[in-house]
Formats: structure tokens, sequence, C-alpha cells
């Protein structure tokens, strides 16, 4: 096997082992969280507080990189190793409730920060002729992501979920030889997260000149709002309709293998597209999905809301990115997609939060309700500011 084809091949690897762990940890919060007696607001918080960590971690470690003599594998490996010892602690402390939210909290943070490097270590091998494939690599992500879900659900409906820190130790450690295998020089700088770090343009001046963005992204805020607790709370709204872990793991499983022929197509046809009416689409389809989950009264329901996936989130990542791309110039671009990942974050952060005490207070349909009303706003106000970049020329 070529050198090309055997780091194609492992670093494939590393992204479906690295998506596994996302699934296991991020995607089963709620069930594990909730297993070891968490209530709905205190899992909230937890959430919260690792999307906060998240925004402020990342651009450290960029500058962090971009200024020491460090390679991102290096870097990479001190960071899942944490991650294992902090796995260790966690499955022997998870009767002590603070202690067991600090060690998750701590887990999670580093997971999300660390998407950026091993995204970034594609383009790193490209630096050196080597010929990734990102799209493949990251495909084989998305499905790994899908199976494990698939698993998780049915194995934590027959063994206690309590004992999921013991597969967040396995993964963690599967996946360092496998970045040790890796052969790259010192100090290569991970652009992505280094843009964070180094956009210096007034968000102010950005803000008064594109105003009707900012607006846009208020919307989006509003529909990403439901999304979020929708996912983040997906065992509750599961259970609330009489499913179990189980058909949780399928309806995950559902949604993100919807999601691959949608963002493959749009990868083929993404000049001939009207972008505008795909982020309309989109939008829609986000409120389809909140419409059909509240009005969910059994687990077909809840699949045929799952299923509508491929036209809302899977349909504006990557529509997003070139809408952004299209309605800037070059020195706004970046501003530009940052704060789109901005807008998700303070989604994110704002639905863990308040999601968590609504769940405790006021139940599922009551807030799912809440978010769909939300959702419907947002999409409107989403139709109404986007603009038409298609007439701005490729």
């Amino acid at each position: 096997m070529d050198q090309s084809k055997s780091i194609n091949v492992r670093y494939s690897m590393l992204q479906g082992i690295y998506f596994v762990g996302f699934c296991t940890v991020i995607g089963y919060a709620a069930v594990y969280l909730g297993s070891i007696g968490m209530s709905s607001s205190l899992i909230g918080i937890v959430l919260a507080i690792a999307n906060i960590l998240t925004s402020i971690a990342q651009p450290v470690l960029g500058g962090f990189v971009d200024k020491s003599n460090i390679s991102m594998k290096k870097v990479l490996m001190i960071m899942f190793g944490l991650c294992s010892i902090l796995s260790v602690l966690l499955m022997f402390t998870s009767k002590v409730t603070f202690l067991a939210a600090v060690l998750f909290v701590a887990v999670s943070t580093i997971l999300y920060t660390t998407m950026p490097l091993v995204n970034s270590l594609a383009f790193a091998f490209q630096k050196q002729g080597i010929d990734v494939k990102f799209g493949v690599a990251r495909g084989i992500g998305s499905v790994a992501y899908a199976l494990a879900s698939l698993v998780l659900g049915n194995v934590v409906k027959a063994v206690s979920p309590t004992l999921m820190p013991l597969a967040y130790i396995v993964i963690f450690l599967g996946i360092l030889p496998l970045i040790r295998s890796f052969k790259m020089p010192e100090a290569e700088v991970d652009e992505v997260i280094e843009e964070k770090v180094v956009e210096k343009e007034s968000t102010g001046a950005f803000i008064k000149k594109h105003l009707k963005f900012m607006i846009f992204l208020v919307g989006f805020v509003l529909v990403y709002f439901d999304h979020t607790i929708i996912n983040n709370f997906f065992i509750n709204v599961i259970k609330n309709v009489g499913g179990n872990t189980g058909d949780m793991g399928n309806a995950v499983f559902l949604a993100a293998m919807l999601e691959l022929p949608t963002m493959a197509l749009f990868e083929k046809y993404k000049n001939k597209i009207n972008i505008k009416n795909t982020i309309i689409i989109s939008a829609i389809f986000f409120t389809l999905k909140h419409t059909l989950t509240y009005f969910a009264t059994n687990m077909v329901m809840i699949y045929l809301a799952q299923a509508t996936q491929m036209l809302a989130y899977a349909l504006f990542i990557p529509a997003s990115v070139y809408y952004v791309d299209k309605l800037f110039d070059a020195k706004d671009a970046v501003k530009g997609q940052a704060l789109v990942t901005t807008s998700m974050t303070v989604s994110g952060v704002l639905a863990s939060f308040l999601g968590g005490i609504l769940l405790d207070s006021m139940g599922v349909y009551e807030t799912l309700f809440l978010g769909l009303v939300l959702s419907a706003v947002g999409t409107i106000v989403m139709i109404v500011t986007v603009e038409n970049v298609n007439k701005k020329g490729a």
C-alpha cells in the first residue's frame, strides 16, 4: 500500500473512531447523566457550560498551536490521553454528582475542541503534497456516528448506561495508536481554528455593514434553538411517546444516514442550484421537523420527523457555507463564517440551559410547543432576510 493510500485509510479510521466517541459522549449525554441521577435542568447546565468553555478553548488552542513548536499530532495525543484519564475518574465518581458533572464537562469540552484539529489534520497532509480525501473521511465519520447510535441505543437498553464511561475509555485509548502512526513535521498551524484568532476586523463595523445578515442569523438562532433542545434531550422526547434507548438509537441512525446523500448531492450540484431557495427550503424543513416532533404520539411519527433531517440540517450546513462565501467579499467571509458558527454556539448554550429547566418545570409537550413557536418565527425571519447570492456570481 503506497503512502497516500495508507494515510487516507488511517485518516478515515480516525474520523470514524472520533465520531463514534462523539456520539457516545455527546449524543448520549442526557442518557448517561440522567442514569446517574441528574435532572434535566442540571444536564442542561452541564451541556451549556461545555459549549461556553469550547468557544473559549478553541481559539486559545489555536493560538497555542500557532505560537509553539508542537505538531497537531502531539496536541491530539495529549488531548485524547487526557480524555482517557478523565473517563477513568468519571467511571469511579458517578455517585458523586458534582464531581461527575465537572469531569463530564471536561471530557465534552476536550472532545468539542479537538474537532477542528481532527479536521485540519487532512489539510496539514495536503501541505506535504499528500492528497487526503477529506470529504470521504468525513462521510465515514458520519456513517460511524449513525452506526454507533444504532448499536449504543440497543446496548444501553440491555446494560446500565452508568457503565458508559467504560466505552469512553476504550474509544479514547483506541484512538491514540492511530494518531501516533501519523508522520508529520512539527509546528503545523491549524488554520481552521487559527481563523478565530487572526481575524481582527471590528465586529461592530461588520454588523452595521451587514445588518440584514445579522437579522438572518437571529432567525437561525431561533430555529436552531428547538433543533438543539430536541437533540440534547432526545431521550426525553422518545420516552414521552413510549420509546426507549433502542428506539432513540434507531431514530438517530435514520437521521444521520439520510444526511449523507443530501450533502453529497449538494457538493455535486452547488453551482447549479439557487442558494437562496435552498436556504429557504432548509429553514422550512427545520420547522416541519419540529412540528412533526411536537405532534408525535408514537415512534413512527418520530421516525418521519427524523427523515426530514435530510432537507433541514443536512441541507443548511453546506448551503450556509456557500451562502456566506457568495454573500461577502474575501475580507469579510471569515467573519461571516465565524458568526454562523457562533450563532450555533449561542443556540447550543441557550437550548442546553433553558431546555433542561423548561423540561423539568413545564414538561415535554409544553417545551416542544415553545420551541416550535420560536422555530416558526425564526423561519419567517430567515425567509424574509435571506439574500439572492446567485446573481452576485461565483
